[in-house]
C-alpha cells in the first residue's frame, strides 16, 4: 500500500453514515513520509498551485463516506480543506500574498528551531557515542576536558546509554514546557548545572525571568 501522509482538518467533519467525527484524511499526493500537515504547513514546492480531490474515510465505519474532500494548496502551502469544489476555487482566488507571506515567516522560523534542536540531537549522540565508546564514564574528565562534553549532565553519573537518553529525553521536555510557560507570561527560573559553570568559578547563581 505505501506510506500516506496525514492531512488534519481546522474543524472535525461528521460521517454521514454514522455521524461520528472525522478529523483528518490519509493522502499519497505529497512526499509519503508519514507526515502530519495542518493548515499554513508547507507540503510541497513553490510551483505547487493544485486542488485535489480525495475520498473522505471513516474510522468507525471502517470504509468510504461517499463524501470527497477537496484540499487546496497555493504555492506549495496547505491553504484550506473543502467538502465543495466550489468553495475550494474561491479559497484558492481569495488567497492574498500578504497572508502568504506571513506564513512563509512563520515556517521559516519553524525551520529554523527544527534545525536548532536537530543540532541538538546530534550533539548529544556524539557525545554518548563518545562517552559510552571510549569508556570515558570510568575515569570522567574534570576541568576544560569536561567542557568539550555539552551533554555533560546527562552522561556523568549514568549507569548505562538508556539512562542517559531517558535523562537527555527529560530535559528537552521540560525546555518544551518551560518554553510554553513563558509564552504564556508565567515566570520562570533559569537554574543551571554546575558542569555548565566557567573554570575557576566557586558560586553560581539563578534569574528571574518574565
Amino acid at each position: 500500500m505505501g506510506m500516506f501522509d496525514t492531512i488534519y482538518f481546522e474543524k472535525p467533519y461528521d460521517c454521514p453514515v454514522c455521524s461520528s467525527k472525522i478529523d483528518s484524511v490519509q493522502v499519497k499526493e505529497f512526499a509519503n513520509l508519514l507526515e502530519s500537515y495542518h493548515i499554513a504547513d508547507c507540503v510541497g514546492h513553490a510551483e505547487d498551485v493544485r486542488i485535489i480531490k480525495d475520498d473522505l474515510f471513516c474510522d468507525k465505519c471502517r470504509g468510504f463516506t461517499g463524501q470527497n474532500v477537496y484540499i487546496v494548496v497555493d504555492r506549495g502551502i496547505l491553504i484550506g480543506i473543502s467538502l465543495n469544489i466550489e468553495e475550494a476555487r474561491k479559497l484558492l482566488d481569495n488567497m492574498s500574498f500578504e497572508k502568504l507571506t506571513l506564513w512563509y515567516h512563520d515556517l521559516y522560523k519553524r525551520y529554523i528551531n527544527e534545525r536548532i534542536e536537530k543540532n541538538m540531537y546530534l550533539r548529544f549522540l556524539k557525545d554518548l557515542r563518545e562517552w559510552y565508546g571510549e569508556k570515558l564514564y570510568e575515569e570522567p574528565p574534570t576541568g576544560l576536558s569536561a567542557l568539550h562534553f555539552r551533554n555533560l549532565s546527562d552522561l556523568k553519573g549514568a549507569k548505562d546509554p538508556v539512562e542517559s537518553i531517558e535523562r537527555f529525553l527529560s530535559y528537552r521536555k521540560m525546555i518544551v514546557t518551560l518554553d510554553e510557560l513563558t509564552s504564556e507570561g508565567h515566570e520562570v527560573l533559569d537554574i543551571y548545572y554546575p558542569e555548565e559553570m566557567s573554570p575557576g568559578e566557586e558560586t553560581w547563581s539563578f534569574t528571574l525571568t518574565r
